[in-house]
C-alpha cells in the first residue's frame, strides 16, 4: 500500500518535472524572427530582429546599414546569428530577407541657412528676419540620428561684413558621433522697400496695385529711399518710373488735378455770400496748391487754392469787395 502510494508520488512529481521543462523548452524556442525591424543605433541586436529574444535581447549581431539607409539582411543569417549565440528557433521563417531601417532625421538647406542667419544677424546686430542667406553650392541630403535632440549645430563662423561672404562649418548629430558640413555662400541684410511692378509714365497715379514689397541688399538702398508704401500709393509720378527701380521721395507727387489751360470754377464763400465764375487755369495745380486763375470775362488774374477736380476756392486776401470784382 505504502509503496504504490510512494510510486504515484514519484510519478506526479516526474511528470510535473517534465511538464516544467517543456515549457521551459516552449518558452525558449519561442524566439520569432520580424521580416521588418527600424532601429536608431549602428549595431543590430537579437532583440531587434526577434520576438522573444530574453536575455540574449541585447546581444549585438550585425552592423546597422547607414543613417537612413534600409537594407536587406537574409533570414538564414539571422537565424544563424541567433543559433550560434544560443537562442533556439523553432520555426525557420517563409520570408527571405528581413527589411532593417536605420531610422534618421534630414537636415534641410533650410535649417543650414537658418543657423547661418542667426549668426550672421548677431554679428551685424540686426534682426534675423532681414537677412538673407544663399549658398554657393545646392547642399546635398544631410542626414542626422533620429534620436539627436539638436541634429545639426553651428560649429564655425566667418563672416566678412564688406562683401557678406561667409564659411561656416555645421556639426551634425549622427549618434555615436558628429560629421562636419562645409558651408559658403553670402549672409547680407536686407530692407524692405516698395518698388513698382510695372512702368509708370510721368503724372500718372500709382495705385497700391502698382506696388510690390521686395527685399533688398541694405547698402544698395539710398536714404533718400522710400520705405513706406503709404508714401507712394495715389502719389503721382514726376518722371517716368520702370519697374522694380527703388522710388525716391523727390520721384513723386501729390497728383495734379487741374492742369495750365484746364476751364475751372473760381468759389468765393462767407456766411451769407456766394460767389463763383468761370477761369482759366494759368498753371498746374495738386489739391491744396496755390494757382493763379484769369477769370476770362473780367480778364482779371485771381489766386485760389485747389480744392477738386476743376474747382478752386478764392480766398479773401484783398477784401471782399477785391474779389468780388475780380469775379465778375
Amino acid at each position: 500500500m505504502m509503496r504504490a502510494l510512494f510510486l504515484r508520488i514519484f510519478l506526479a512529481a516526474a511528470l510535473a518535472t517534465l511538464a516544467a521543462g517543456f515549457i521551459a523548452t516552449h518558452q525558449a524556442s519561442a524566439a520569432e524572427l520580424r521580416s521588418r525591424v527600424e532601429i536608431d543605433g549602428a549595431i543590430v541586436t537579437l532583440g531587434d530582429l526577434f520576438d522573444g529574444a530574453g536575455e540574449l535581447a541585447g546581444r549585438a549581431v550585425f552592423r546597422a546599414p547607414d543613417l537612413g539607409v534600409t537594407g536587406a539582411l537574409p533570414a538564414n543569417e539571422a537565424v544563424k546569428a541567433a543559433v550560434t549565440a544560443g537562442l533556439a528557433v523553432d520555426r525557420l521563417p517563409t520570408f527571405a530577407n528581413v527589411t532593417v531601417v536605420r531610422r534618421a532625421v534630414t537636415v534641410e538647406a533650410d535649417t543650414l541657412k537658418a543657423l547661418v542667419a542667426d549668426a550672421a544677424a548677431a554679428r551685424l546686430g540686426a534682426a534675423v528676419e532681414t537677412i538673407d542667406v544663399t549658398l554657393d553650392e545646392t547642399a546635398a541630403p544631410i542626414v542626422a540620428a533620429a534620436t539627436a535632440t539638436t541634429p545639426a549645430t553651428l560649429a564655425g563662423f566667418v563672416l566678412q561684413p564688406a562683401s557678406g561672404r561667409f564659411n561656416a562649418t555645421v556639426a551634425v548629430d549622427i549618434g555615436d558621433g558628429t560629421r562636419s558640413v562645409a558651408l559658403a555662400g553670402r549672409a547680407i541684410e536686407t530692407l524692405a522697400v516698395p518698388v513698382l511692378n510695372r512702368p509708370i509714365d510721368r503724372r500718372a497715379v500709382i495705385h497700391a496695385s502698382d506696388v510690390t514689397i521686395v527685399r533688398i541688399d541694405k547698402r544698395r538702398v539710398p536714404g533718400s529711399a522710400v520705405l513706406d508704401t503709404d508714401e507712394v500709393v495715389d502719389m503721382a509720378a514726376k518722371r517716368p518710373l520702370r519697374a522694380g527701380e527703388v522710388i525716391a521721395t523727390a520721384d513723386v507727387e501729390q497728383p495734379r488735378i487741374i492742369l495750365r489751360g484746364d476751364l475751372v470754377t473760381l468759389q468765393y464763400s462767407r456766411p451769407g455770400l456766394m460767389l463763383s465764375a468761370r477761369g482759366r487755369a494759368l498753371g498746374d495745380g495738386a489739391k491744396g496748391d496755390i494757382v493763379s486763375v484769369l477769370n476770362e470775362q473780367s480778364k482779371r488774374t485771381i489766386q485760389g487754392v485747389v480744392t477738386a477736380a476743376g474747382t478752386v476756392a478764392v480766398t479773401a486776401s484783398g477784401g471782399p469787395a477785391v474779389v468780388k470784382t475780380a469775379m465778375n
